[in-house]
């Protein structure tokens, strides 16, 4: 049995799916947030122990064929250590380095994206089918007849 609307509920079921699909092209299409930096290896030249307010590392690294130095945000690491760093653009020996580590990756910006719509997608069908569920019947179920109803135990 097909469900009936009128036409305002048609118009605000075709309402609700055009902004969810909007927002999926809004979602989908949105500037990716990426790290400005380059990504490069950098060598622990004076490691730092963790205890401490100045607990930072500092390090040495190769950028366009220049050594520069900078402190890295992490401590505890041994001496000669190579870790990967993102280097932001007019970094100084004061810059304070990021570990590439901390850094979330950009490789799958996509799938995370995608993976958000298709969970609020979902959520939204099982709304839908739960007010489907509950609108379905709006008769009473009928009451069985008072002489069928067994009485202690014993059928009339």
């Amino acid at each position: 049995m097909a469900l009936r609307l009128n036409p305002v509920r048609w118009a605000l079921v075709l309402l609700v799916v055009g902004l969810a699909a909007i927002a999926v092209v809004v979602a989908l299409s949105w500037p990716e947030g990426t790290a400005e930096g380059a990504l490069t290896e950098a060598t622990v030249t004076t490691p730092a122990p963790c205890s401490g307010p100045e607990a930072f590392d500092r390090v040495a690294y190769d950028l366009d064929g220049t050594r520069h130095e900078a402190k890295l945000d992490g401590c505890g690491h041994s001496e000669n250590e190579v870790v990967r760093v993102i280097v932001r653009a007019g970094a100084t020996a004061d810059t304070l380095l990021q570990s590439a580590s901390t850094v979330p990756d950009d490789t799958v910006p996509l799938a995370g994206r995608l993976s958000g719509m298709l969970v609020c997608l979902s959520g939204l069908a099982g709304g839908l089918y739960a007010y489907l569920l509950i609108r379905r019947s709006t008769t009473p179920l009928p009451t069985p007849l008072p002489a069928l109803i067994p009485r202690n135990g014993v059928t009339p």
